[in-house]
């Protein structure tokens, strides 16, 4: 369906779908020379709800840049648009930078906003698109914010006001054996524990490795200097992903190692690979550290 078609559904849909609100293209300046703005993710507000696709295969950009492209750097500034945007609340600026810019703001409604975001994203980002003779990617990656948000809601669902007790909804001003203090954003924090929710349900082994190191290195820091036993809940891509065998074994490779490292310093790992399992395991560790 092109753009214009489904514009024009969502328009004159005779009942009301379940989900409403405003989608907009993302666009970032790769050639500070040419100055052409590229498509490379949408994002969709419902109030304060954000849900954001961003592009992860890059090879027609690699056609179009050859070795002018780092991607490593551009998969890192990937997912800060992405946490920057679902940062505002749904209050969305038109830029983010001189070279990332926001499109206009369109009415869309559909079943979810995961559905909507896919169904503009396969419209606009044409550097997603598979090359001649590729058959499409089915994977959809989750970003650590998205699983962590909806690890969240499912212990609220189940704890009730009891999961207050543990999440946090401001970072956590550490005090430092030095006597310093730094901010550390943990979401889930009580008097004897710490953790965090991680996803590994990437294509890129090194999105993956720095997600886990990151987290790692938030959870030892407090862990070191408030005495708290930590805890790594991580989301891990199953067979049924869209992810290929052999795309699944470089990401489960280097989530394993470097998983199996945190555990030898003492912090605990949950892992699954459904978000309703992590959160079912991680409800049931917090139950006896705070959230009861």
């Amino acid at each position: 369906m092109t753009l214009a078609a489904r514009l024009k559904k969502t328009l004159t849909a005779e009942s009301p779908l379940p989900v409403s609100g405003n989608w907009r293209p993302i666009s970032l300046c790769l050639d500070d020379t040419a100055c052409e703005f590229l498509n490379v993710g949408v994002v969709f507000a419902d109030g304060a709800s954000v849900e954001v696709r961003m592009l992860d295969t890059f090879e027609r950009l690699k056609c179009l840049y050859d070795t002018r492209i780092n991607q490593a750097h551009l998969q890192h500034l990937l997912m800060d648009i992405e946490d920057s945007l679902i940062a505002t609340k749904g209050d969305l600026p038109d830029r983010l930078s001189d070279t990332i810019r926001l499109g206009p703001s369109l009415f869309a409604q559909g079943e979810d906003a995961e559905s909507i975001v896919d169904a503009f994203f396969e419209d606009v980002v044409t550097l997603a698109r598979p090359r001649k003779n590729q058959a499409p990617s089915q994977f959809r990656y989750r970003s650590s914010s998205k699983v962590c948000s909806s690890v969240l809601e499912l212990m609220k669902e189940q704890l009730g006001f009891n999961a207050s007790r543990v999440i946090q909804d401001q970072p956590l001003r550490l005090p430092l054996n030095n006597g310093r203090t730094i901010d550390v954003e943990v979401p889930l924090l009580s008097t004897n524990a710490v953790g965090s929710v991680v996803s590994a349900w990437y294509k890129s082994p090194m999105v993956v490795e720095n997600n886990i190191l990151q987290a790692g290195a938030d959870l030892s820091l407090v862990a070191s200097n408030s005495q708290r036993q930590a805890a790594m809940s991580v989301l891990i891509p199953n067979d049924k992903s869209g992810l290929s065998a052999k795309e699944r074994e470089h990401v489960e490779r280097t989530a394993y190692r470097k998983l199996e490292r945190f555990e030898r310093s003492g912090v605990v790992v949950l892992r699954d690979d459904s978000t309703a399992g992590l959160a079912e395991q991680t409800i049931k560790w917090w139950r006896e550290r705070g959230a009861a």
